[in-house]
């Protein structure tokens, strides 16, 4: 969608606003008025968190803040928090209070800021005990999960089906359910995330469409990418163990080309790589693998996540509240090699005296070939 287009649909960005209700009551008009700013974070590999900074005052008689020692900012309470234009307001996240920071100066205004999470953190984001799955695929061990949180957060969900059955995978006490659905999602090809109140675990689908377009000087306040090929390599092998013939190992390939796919055409990293350096092969062996098919599915996974650090960007635009973790943007007007799709890793979602912003971290595994470009 081009900005021109989405300016219409939000009154051409004036009067950005924002929505916060608390323990699912809507805010009074006073307690919107209070707040300073307000920043939500969304990031592939961290999930959302937020943070809102808020006026308070003193009452003298009966020794208590007005707002600070309000039962409606308790930790602990359920957050839903929305942003946009005018009465196009997107939910932004689903969560509850964590932490609240105040700030006490002589003679000032007193302050708070208060912090907290997506409604899966406390389950997914503590260590939790081991926890040992039998004969399920990545995507019936993220059913079951997303089912134990559900009966605390109602969290929602959109599961696309694995195939591999595993005979078992283990969750140890150090890890993280968040990391191990990373882990999970990695070796299916999958990609995992939570936006508002639904966990996404589905396949990975870079090449889509694009939800915005910016272009420097028309809507990108500032960008600045980075191309890396230090890092590449241009083929993966995985040499499992084979419990039924130790002798020969399960092995699988991923080879130059082999990446997902952001745009049609463009020279992948590894490509680029083989053309720089010639033959540069990465070899794993220290993965179980229960078939070929799994075996090249962490070989493909491994190739994405090295042509991952290929490009990478930083940028920032006016507030977009379309813009999230997992979505895909074009960038134009920033050259050949720069300009083009990329893939969404975080974004900050801010809106306070400067007005409704919105900054983002990008990666890109591909450029134009350089024929086409000459």
């Amino acid at each position: 969608m081009s900005l021109a287009k989405l300016s219409k649909e939000t009154f051409n960005f004036y009067a950005p606003r924002f929505s916060v209700e608390i323990k699912s009551k809507k805010e009074k008009k006073e307690f919107a008025n209070e707040i300073i700013d307000i920043s939500v974070t969304d990031e592939i590999e961290n999930g959302v968190s937020f943070s809102l900074t808020m006026h308070d005052a003193f009452d003298m008689k009966t020794q208590t803040f007005k707002w600070l020692d309000h039962e409606i900012f308790k930790v602990g309470n359920k957050i839903t928090i929305k942003m946009g234009y005018e009465n196009n307001l997107s939910t932004m996240v689903v969560g509850k209070i964590t932490s609240i920071e105040p700030s006490f100066f002589t003679g000032e205004t007193p302050t708070f800021r208060v912090n907290g999470y997506d409604l899966a953190y406390d389950y997914l984001k503590r260590v939790k005990p081991q926890k040992i799955f039998r004969n399920k695929t990545h995507s019936e061990i993220v059913q079951i999960i997303v089912d134990d949180i559900a009966k605390k957060t109602k969290l929602k969900s959109k599961i696309d089906a694995t195939e591999v059955n595993f005979p078992s995978l283990t969750k140890d006490n150090e890890t993280t359910y968040f990391a191990f659905l990373e882990k999970l999602a990695k070796e299916s090809h999958h990609t995992f995330y939570i936006d508002a109140d639904t966990l996404y675990f589905i396949k990975s689908k870079e090449k889509k469409k694009e939800v915005i377009s910016l272009a420097l000087g028309r809507d990108l306040i500032s960008f600045n990418p980075i191309l890396n090929t230090a890092k590449q390599v241009t083929e993966v092998e995985v040499r499992g163990h084979n419990s039924q013939d130790p002798s020969n190992p399960i092995i699988g390939y991923a080879r130059a080309g082999d990446e997902r796919v952001q745009e049609l055409g463009n020279q992948t990293a590894s490509q680029l790589a083989r053309k720089l350096y010639g033959e540069v092969k990465k070899v794993i062996t220290n993965k179980i693998v229960t078939s070929k098919e799994h075996a090249t599915k962490i070989a493909h996974a491994e190739l994405n996540k090295c042509s991952d650090n290929f490009i990478t960007g930083h940028g920032e635009c006016i507030g977009i509240p379309q813009i999230i973790s997992g979505t895909t943007i074009l960038i134009e007007k920033i050259g050949v090699i720069f300009s083009g799709k990329y893939y969404v890793k975080k974004t900050v979602h801010t809106i306070g005296n400067s007005g409704y912003k919105t900054s983002f971290d990008l990666k890109r595994n591909a450029m134009k070939d350089e024929k086409e470009s000459s």
